[in-house]
């Protein structure tokens, strides 16, 4: 069993290319965040940026292509949406036919830069479309809210369902997996205050979840060592190997879409639109 998350970095640790100074005289970097990538159509997360790690969120053009194969797609549908640490990504529904290597390539002015995605042919965790088992997370049924939340100002509403009580309700969850008070890529308390925002305005129209990815948070908080950590069960059952992960569950218990790394708030409205679910 994993002891220790490796979680998604924005900033300057992912994989991209090394493209010669000649194709690429602005020294930009494309990185793709979102890591867990399969067959079909997949939410994805990229960003480009100069060689001072500043965000270029213009006149950019993306294309996609299988690293083995001639053949470039252009990326036509492409959204810039804020970040977390006042930075902005690019996100693109993209489709995948084939598992193996891919790449995004990104251009700018007069420079061209790569990055790497690997396609597998099933998830880690839950995809787009398949069935959420019952299982039973971690809420005040049984536990203080000091042993269930690293928050620092912890929304009850938040722990008051355990997964398998409220897919009984047959009612629209957001179930998300984070650990806001050790999390290294500094974009899960931000997370966190989105989904507050959004059981606020929703009220009883859905259930919001959250699940810490640590069943013993204050051990590790007390120590700083990652390495004497468990894992929730629920995180192991779920197989989440990063953080946050973010899923919308429709009212029959259907993953509706799924979001590895932040998802903003107007992302997430939109998105509940589309079951039918709206806002006071």
């Amino acid at each position: 069993m994993i002891k220790k998350i490796f979680l998604i970095l924005f900033v300057l640790f992912s994989c991209s290319n090394e493209i010669s100074n000649q194709s690429n005289p602005e020294n930009i970097s494309l990185f793709v965040i979102t890591e867990d990538i399969t067959l079909g159509e997949n939410r994805v997360v990229y960003t480009v940026l100069d060689k001072e790690g500043n965000n270029i969120s213009e006149n950019v053009n993306f294309k996609l292509k299988k690293i083995d194969d001639s053949k470039e797609m252009i990326i036509e549908d492409y959204e810039l949406v804020d970040w977390p640490g006042n930075r902005s990504v690019f996100k693109s529904d993209l489709a995948f036919d084939s598992t193996g290597y891919w790449e995004i390539i990104g251009e700018y002015k007069k420079s061209n830069t790569k990055g790497v995605i690997e396609v597998k042919e099933i998830s880690s965790t839950l995809n787009t479309g398949e069935k959420v088992s019952s299982i039973k997370t971690p809420s005040l049924e049984n536990k203080k809210i000091i042993d269930l939340s690293t928050d620092i100002e912890p929304d009850l509403n938040l722990y008051t369902h355990s997964l398998d009580i409220a897919l009984e309700k047959k009612v629209p969850i957001i179930l998300s997996f984070s650990t806001p008070g050790l999390c290294v890529t500094a974009i899960c308390a931000p997370q966190l205050n989105v989904l507050k925002e959004i059981r606020s305005n929703y009220q009883d129209k859905l259930i919001v979840i959250h699940v810490e990815i640590w069943e013993n948070f204050k051990e590790i908080m007390n120590t700083g060592d990652f390495s004497v950590g468990n894992l929730n069960e629920s995180v192991q059952l779920f197989g989440i190997t990063s953080e946050p992960w973010t899923f919308l569950i429709d009212n029959n218990g259907f993953v509706e879409n799924r979001y590895q790394g932040f998802v903003d708030y107007k992302e997430l409205k939109k998105d509940l639109s589309k079951i039918n679910v709206y806002d006071q």
